[in-house]
Formats: structure tokens, C-alpha cells, sequence
């Protein structure tokens, strides 16, 4: 000993070894009081511990002999380990290091499972040779109800590191042992198993009750890693599924511009290979000027906005929302989520309303011409031609398109239909085409889609075509020629992949004749012409149609409504100038006055009560009001004509009639132009 050190005061040891065995020898004395009588001393053992002797007594285990080992076979305790692999394997390395810190000491180290099977055990061979001469090896239950009170058990009924020393134990054989056992918990707080320190009862010391519990933190801890670990990769897999599986593009930049996240939604899109391009700067994909960059470089989101990305020489446009990240010490990168706008323009279909309601099931009509016209629309709809509609205002000409555009191979996109009488001619070429941001004053800063890019996939329906300008129709025609549209403003072309169909009810052909509708155009919008007749050439249909509206009127107005018989007769009386579009609006007038009497029958003084009918009506022989058709239209023909100063053309265009059915009517009243100027 080097000089000026103390030497330890070796008393100090001696007291404690007094101290301890006085304390097992005052153990091993309640012991044997409790095996006689079936009480101790107070004071002397643990209640935890004597509260696992009355158990044992009870039971009635003999506490001399050896304990009732239960050994599992071979195949069994294999099954074991495997249904405790992952146990095994966190804890092994920990056990393993602990082991060799205590060899040559008589220590063992023994893992278990839940059921208190010891699985593997650690230490030196002496140690574990001896525990397997007591019958303490892999395979063995060290359950209370086998092998008596002992630290393992106590620590997994009580939840708690437990540390015993030689007589604690119930059975005698274990007098000579001192365990030190502490439980182990998953994450939730389940039990997985028992860590047991076991030695010689003389090397009892606390600090091994600590190394234990120590151990015991430590494979917990692992295990909440292993089980953290284990969540994070099956949630990375799980993103990188969607990632892959969603429909819309989705490419993530780092702050440096470095692709993070690129799906194979774009690559599809793109025609490239996603992993080709991860880990390498956005502008290797996307050429120097791109819309990552810059809204790396501002900071500022785009939303819903239209993008334009350029890859391999080729210009992609999308409907993109791209969104800076905010990280702590600023950017954080960008992430943009992309729509084909193509796809994109589909779902107007459904979020800007524009959808065909009307089938084939809602043209009604017996009328031969009507039958015709209504069989050469459905043929005309199962093939992607242009088709003109022909007929006099409310004769149902969108309700053709809409049937045509529901049974073709278009019906799963949008319908956009336009009256191209409504709109002012400084607004049309901007509706029909869209523009560019900043395109003209009052324009949208991110610019807007026109109707035909909005039709992208289904039909656009112009509407009263015959009223567009001759400058717009020489735009209209080359789009119909070049099948791209480019917007006001920009350069860009942009394909057309939409059906056309086009309305009007005036005589185009003779337009042509008068110079307001370009040849050209007609030729190109005239591949297949259906004319609807109009309602006064198909009285016969006038009864049919209204039945057919108080059905529907009806069941949209939640009541059912009988009618009269008469009502039927009156109806068919009248011409209807106004087609369909009149008839059925009379029909809901008559509808709601017989709810307004508190009735739900339609009478005849409901509808003779619309003005149109009320005008017509005379009386007859028997008093009841009738209806001369004849005398109506002829005078209708004569006013016509008199405005007109005999013009055939204008005359037609005032009754909305076609010229050749003028001249059938004059025909039929024997009328002569020249006779009809002044009348």
C-alpha cells in the first residue's frame, strides 16, 4: 500500500457479514416456525413473501422435497424461443455482456417468457451446470404453483423487481440461493418475461438487484425502438404505396432543389423512370426554367393553377397545386401534387355542373318524322362524328345532344354546352378558347380555360350556332381543322379531343346564299343534319308529350295529379309556336292552378286559362269552346308576309319556319306572295 492511503478498516466488512447472518439465521428460523405452525414471527418476513408461503401451504407443496419441475420437450421449447424470438434477440447481447461482467462469481443469468419458462441462460458452465442439477434449466417452469415462492415469480404476480435470499424461498433446496428477478414489459405494458440473477445465498448483494433492473430498463427501451423502428418502416411502406398508387403526379424538392419524392404517376406522364431521377436537381428533369424553382426561389404557393412542364423537348400541361414546406431554419423544400389537365377537365363534369341529364328515355313521341329523326340520333351517337341539329326554337334540340352525348363513347365526360346567341361577340372567342393570364384587361392573373379545353373527353354543344360572327366563325373552323385551340394571349396549341355538336334553328344554307355564314364552315359542321320537327307537325304527339309532363312535373313537385279527359283534346288544338319548351310549361301552369283550388285534378279551366290557348278558342255549336288551327296559322302566314313585303326568307325567319315548309303552307291556302304584301 503506498504511503498516506488508508487501509479499509476490515471491521466494517465483518459487521456486515455478522449482520447477515443473523438475518438469514432469523429467515431460516421463521421458516421452520411456519412449516410447524403456519405462522412467523412478526416483522421477521416480507408480506409479499409470506403472502406466497400460505399460497404454497395451501396448495400443499412439500417444502422439503424437490420441486414439481415441469419440463418441456425439446420440439416444444423450440417453439417457445420462436414464439419469443423477438425477446430473444433484443436481450441476448445485453445478458451476454452481463454475463461475462459476473463470470467466475457462481452467477447465472436466466431469461423467460411470460409463462415463466426459462428460454436461455447465461453465465459460466459451472454456474449452469449446477442450476441444471437442481433441475433449473431451459425448459423448466419456475411458476409458484411447481416450484414455490421464489424471486421470479413474486416479480411477475407482483409487477416489480424482486430480490430473495435462501430461506425466502418456500423450498428447501433453494436455501442456499440468492435470486434477484426483474420483469420486462412491451411497450404496452404487457408482460413478455422474467430476467433472473441467481447465485450462491452468501453472495447476496443490492447492487445485483440493480444491475438487473438496469438490464431489464435497457431491453425495454430496445424494444419500444425495435417496435418504433418496425412502425416507421411499415408506415414508410405504406406511403411509398400510395405514393406510387395514386393517380395524380407528386414530386418533392428538397431547399436545394434535389428530387426527393418522385412518383410513378409522373413518370408515367413523363415517360421517364422515377428512380432515375431521385437525388438528382429538378432542372435534370424539368430544363432551367420550372415551376419548382421558382417557387423555391419566392416562397410563394401556386394553387390549382395550370403547369406547364417541359421535359425531352415536349411541353406537358397539368392542373398543379405546389405548396412550399416551412422547416425550421426556413424552406423546407417544395412539394407539388400534379393533375393531367386532360384528367383534370373530366371532373368539370361533376364540379362545375356540367353534365347531359337527358336520354333517349326522354324523347317522346309516336310521329313517324320525329321516330326518324330520333333513330338517325342514336346511330349518330355511337360514332365520334359532328352532327348538326335542325329545328324551330323549343323543339328540343339540346335535348338530342344531351341523349346523343349519353349513349356514345363520350358519355363519361363533360357536357359544355354554349348559346352562342348569348354571348356578346367581344366575350365569345375568350369563352370558347379561354386566355392567358393578363391576356386583356379585366383578364385573370393565372389565366383561364375555355369551354373546348373544359369539354376535353366529352361533347361541347354550340348552341344557335348560325348567330356566331363571320370573324369568329373562321376561328371556329380552324379549330375544327387543326383540332387545337390556343388560347388569347399565348402560343401554345393545345389539342381538342371533344365531340362536336352544333344546334340552330334557321336555314344555314340559305345563310350561306346571303353571306352571314362562311361555306366553309357549313361543309365542315354539316357531316350529319337531323331535323326535329316542330310540335304543330306532330299534333298527333301533343296528348303522348303531355301525359309524359304531368308524370314528371308531378313527381318533381312531390303530388300526383289526375286530368281530365277534355284537357288531352284542348291541348292537341293548339299549335304550339312554341314547341315542346311551351307545351311543357303549360302543362306545370295547369299543374299549379289546380293545387292553387286545392285540387289535384287538372280541368279544362286550367288550361284554358294559358293565354296562348284562351287566344285561340272559339265557341261551337254546343258551346264549348274549340280551336281552329287552320285559321290561326293562316293568319299568322299573312302578318308574316305583310311585314315582310312578300320576302319568302324573311317571312320564314319571322314564323321561324323553314322556306320550304312556308311554301307547302302557301301551297295549302292557296296564298300568293304577291296578293299578301298589303294585307
Amino acid at each position: 500500500m503506498a504511503a498516506g492511503l488508508p487501509l479499509p478498516d476490515e471491521s466494517i466488512y465483518l459487521e456486515e457479514y455478522r449482520q447477515f447472518r443473523t438475518r438469514v439465521a432469523e429467515l431460516k428460523g421463521a421458516w421452520e416456525t411456519f412449516q410447524r405452525t403456519g405462522e412467523v414471527p412478526e416483522g421477521v418476513v416480507k408480506p409479499e413473501v409470506l403472502a406466497s408461503w400460505r399460497r404454497c401451504r395451501a396448495r400443499g407443496l412439500d417444502p422439503y422435497g424437490n420441486p414439481n419441475v415441469i419440463f418441456l420437450s425439446s420440439a416444444d421449447l423450440e417453439r417457445r424461443r420462436e414464439a419469443n424470438r423477438l425477446l430473444i434477440e433484443v436481450a441476448a447481447p445485453f445478458l451476454e455482456t452481463l454475463a461475462q461482467s459476473v463470470r467466475g462469481s457462481g452467477f447465472r443469468i436466466d431469461l423467460l417468457d411470460k409463462d415463466l419458462y426459462i428460454l436461455v441462460q447465461y453465465g459460466d458452465d459451472k454456474a449452469v451446470a449446477e442450476a441444471a442439477a437442481l433441475g433449473s434449466g431451459p425448459g423448466v417452469n419456475r411458476g409458484e404453483v411447481n416450484a414455490g415462492t421464489n424471486a421470479i415469480n413474486l416479480a411477475a404476480h407482483l409487477r416489480k423487481p424482486v430480490q430473495l435470499v435462501g430461506p425466502e424461498h418456500y423450498n428447501a433446496t433453494l436455501h442456499y440461493w440468492t435470486c434477484s428477478a426483474v420483469p420486462v414489459f412491451s411497450p404496452r405494458k404487457d408482460l413478455l418475461g422474467v430476467i433472473n440473477i441467481a447465485g450462491h445465498f452468501s453472495l447476496l448483494h443490492k447492487h445485483t438487484l440493480g444491475m438487473a433492473i438496469a438490464v431489464g430498463r435497457v431491453i425495454e427501451q430496445s424494444l419500444q425502438q425495435r417496435e418504433l423502428i418496425a412502425a416507421l418502416e411499415l408506415s414508410n411502406e405504406y406511403l411509398n404505396n400510395v405514393i406510387h398508387a395514386v393517380s395524380d403526379g407528386l414530386i418533392v424538392v428538397d431547399p436545394s432543389g434535389v428530387i426527393t419524392t418522385l412518383n410513378q404517376a409522373v413518370g408515367n406522364f413523363l415517360n421517364v423512370e422515377p428512380a432515375d431521377f431521385l437525388g438528382r436537381r429538378i432542372e435534370e428533369l424539368l430544363g432551367p426554367d420550372n415551376v419548382f424553382r421558382e417557387v423555391l426561389q419566392t416562397g410563394r404557393p401556386l394553387v390549382n393553377r395550370e403547369v406547364v412542364l417541359r421535359n425531352k423537348g415536349r411541353q406537358h400541361f397539368f392542373i398543379g397545386t405546389l405548396e412550399p414546406v416551412r422547416g425550421r431554419e426556413g424552406s423546407g423544400g417544395v412539394i407539388g401534387v400534379l393533375k393531367p389537365l386532360a384528367s383534370a377537365k373530366r371532373f368539370v363534369k361533376n364540379v362545375a355542373g356540367f353534365k347531359a341529364h337527358f336520354t333517349f328515355d326522354d324523347l317522346v313521341g309516336q310521329n313517324p318524322e320525329f321516330k326518324r329523326a330520333v333513330q338517325l340520333a342514336r346511330q349518330a351517337a355511337e360514332l365520334p362524328t359532328t352532327v348538326l341539329l335542325q329545328g324551330e326554337s323549343g323543339t328540343g334540340k339540346e335535348l338530342f345532344a344531351q341523349a346523343i352525348h349519353n349513349a356514345g363513347p363520350f358519355r363519361d365526360g363533360p357536357f359544355v354546352a354554349v348559346n352562342c346567341a348569348a354571348l356578346p361577340a367581344e366575350l365569345i372567342e375568350s369563352e370558347l378558347f379561354g386566355y392567358e393570364g393578363g391576356a386583356f384587361t379585366g383578364a385573370r392573373k393565372e389565366g383561364r380555360p375555355g369551354k373546348f379545353e373544359l369539354a376535353e373527353g366529352g361533347t361541347i354543344f354550340l348552341d344557335e350556332i348560325s348567330s356566331m360572327s363571320l370573324n369568329m366563325q373562321a376561328k371556329l373552323l380552324r379549330v375544327l381543322q387543326t383540332r387545337t385551340v390556343v388560347r388569347l394571349g399565348g402560343t401554345t396549341e393545345l389539342p381538342v379531343r371533344a365531340r362536336l355538336i352544333c344546334a340552330t334553328n334557321r336555314d344555314l344554307w340559305q345563310q350561306v346564299k346571303d353571306g352571314t355564314f362562311r361555306e366553309d364552315l357549313f361543309y365542315r359542321i354539316n357531316v350529319l343534319a337531323i331535323t326535329i320537327p316542330p310540335l304543330r307537325e306532330r299534333a298527333d304527339d301533343v296528348p303522348l308529350l303531355a301525359r309524359y309532363f304531368y308524370g314528371k312535373i308531378g313527381r318533381r313537385l312531390g303530388v300526383e295529379c289526375e286530368v281530365e279527359d277534355r284537357v288531352y283534346g284542348i291541348l292537341a288544338g293548339y299549335h304550339w309556336p312554341g314547341n315542346v319548351r311551351e307545351l311543357e310549361n303549360a302543362v306545370e301552369r295547369s299543374v299549379v292552378l289546380a293545387l292553387s283550388r286545392g285540387s289535384r285534378r287538372v280541368e279544362a279551366e286550367d288550361v284554358l286559362s294559358y293565354p296562348g290557348l284562351r287566344a285561340t278558342s272559339r265557341p261551337t255549336a254546343s258551346g264549348t269552346p274549340g280551336y281552329d288551327l287552320g285559321e290561326v296559322e293562316l293568319a299568322a302566314i299573312r302578318r308574316a308576309l305583310a311585314a315582310s313585303g312578300g320576302n319568302i326568307s324573311r317571312a320564314a325567319r319571322l314564323l321561324g319556319v323553314a322556306r320550304t315548309t312556308l311554301y307547302r303552307k302557301l301551297r295549302l291556302y292557296g296564298l300568293n306572295c304577291a296578293k299578301t304584301k298589303h294585307m
